[in-house]
């Protein structure tokens, strides 16, 4: 079984035709038709159903498929550490991370381990959900993020490092900015600016304006952003539901204002993911092990709206 094979059956298996493959991989269509029919004679099955242009997976492609993804994402990763070695580095480590609150703590925990040259970082930002897939097909090493789907894959081992509170807030010349215990009802009537890509937590907080017997409009910018979120909540008429841990400096420095909102919190967990199959290099664990120590719990806030 050669690695090539796998890599014409993933592209086949991920595109739902053999063309689509070739186009992937810039090989011919016969190529990829070929490669496919010789791992079928290697390993006594069939892989692929012809259903005209289209192919459909057998139980027997389902059961090769995580096994040739972590083949595939180790060969890349070798590759990878091989071409860093002959160019004179001494180690390459690929970390995804999400928006703040994630960023902010990998920086400190790389700060901390003060690495000092020794290994070679690029951290590559993101979502989480197509970070993950980046992880499994090996781009990534690892990945520190909020955890926005409710998705579990048997490629990737998932440590939960904490829990993080999403907060309603607001500039600091918002005309809610110095009132207490504000109602879901009056927040609904305000303008707000939201993200994109927010996932499960978005569920979470309508549920709680459903509740109230009222819901959140509809916002009236959106973005992926967060410089755009302050910039705009610094103006003083939208709200912005958003991590506390991503808002902890501007509302120290009094730009922005945690509103004191009556409503239960609204929290997501903070994950470290790796693939499973995959040798924990000394360089990991020690990241993850200062991510640990970096996580500390949500902060709440004082009934004036300042963070502690």
């Amino acid at each position: 079984m050669e690695s090539r094979h796998l890599r014409h059956f993933l592209a086949a298996y991920e595109t739902g035709t053999f063309t689509g493959a070739a186009d992937r991989l810039r090989l011919s269509q016969q190529a990829i038709s070929k490669s496919i029919s010789r791992l079928e004679n290697q390993l006594g099955v069939r892989l692929f159903e012809r259903d005209g242009r289209r192919v459909r997976p057998t139980a027997y492609a389902e059961l090769l498929l995580p096994h040739a993804r972590t083949i595939a994402a180790e060969a890349d990763r070798f590759r990878a550490d091989l071409e860093d070695m002959l160019g004179g580095g001494s180690g390459l480590l690929r970390i995804g991370v999400g928006p703040s609150p994630a960023a902010g703590l990998l920086a400190d925990a790389i700060h901390a381990l003060d690495l000092g040259g020794a290994v070679r970082l690029i951290v590559a930002a993101g979502i989480y959900e197509m970070m993950i897939d980046d992880l499994i097909q090996g781009r990534l090493d690892l990945l520190v993020a909020l955890r926005q789907v409710d998705r579990a894959d048997p490629l990737v081992k998932e440590e939960m490092i904490g829990e993080v509170r999403y907060v309603v807030v607001a500039g600091a010349s918002h005309s809610l900015a110095e009132r207490r215990k504000i109602g879901l009802k009056e927040l609904a009537s305000q303008r707000w600016l939201g993200g994109m890509n927010i996932g499960a937590v978005e569920r979470t907080y309508l549920a709680s304006f459903a509740a109230a017997g009222t819901q959140l409009p509809r916002p009236e910018l959106e973005t992926t952003s967060v410089l755009f979120a302050h910039a705009t909540l610094d103006h003083g008429l939208h709200l912005a539901i958003l991590p506390e841990l991503m808002v902890m400096r501007e509302v120290r420095s009094g730009r922005l204002v945690v509103l004191d909102v009556d409503a239960e919190p609204w929290t997501r967990p903070l994950v470290v993911a790796t693939r499973i199959r995959a040798p924990t290099l000394p360089v990991i664990a020690s990241v993850i092990e200062q991510l640990r120590l970096a996580v500390v719990p949500a902060p709440t806030s004082n009934p004036d709206g300042a963070v502690p």
